[in-house]
């Protein structure tokens, strides 16, 4: 049996709706944030060196016994907790990072003198 022109017709328009919502689901995948844990204690943050360029969330836990905070600065950016964060709170922070050289840190007293402070490398897509 031959296909009719209706067959083939609706044949075409299921591939093209399949299509769609396939490229739909790939933009969604890329829009989405990358997720950084961050992890604060009394004079140091743990953190990965070096990320991909693009929109990141940088989840960051205090898991010291003083308050710390978290500033990245670079490539014509500074970024910054809204609030320091007591022992035990967790906070977010989304950035939208380009390539190049960031200086990471804690804004509070002597804690980046301290060793609370780490260059991160942010490489192209």
């Amino acid at each position: 049996m031959k296909p009719t022109s209706r067959t083939r017709l609706a044949v075409a328009i299921l591939l093209l709706g399949v299509t769609a919502i396939a490229a739909a689901q790939d933009q969604t995948k890329k829009a989405s944030p990358a997720t950084v844990e961050v992890k604060l204690t009394e004079y140091a943050i743990e953190m990965p060196e070096s990320l991909p360029a693009g929109p990141t969330t940088f989840v960051i836990s205090n898991e010291g016994r003083k308050t710390h905070s978290f500033v990245l600065e670079g490539e014509a950016t500074e970024e910054k907790l809204e609030s320091s964060l007591r022992p035990h709170a967790t906070a977010n922070l989304e950035v939208a990072l380009k390539p190049g050289k960031y200086r990471v840190y804690c804004p509070i007293g002597s804690h980046e003198a301290r060793g609370m402070s780490m260059t991160l490398l942010v490489t192209g897509k």
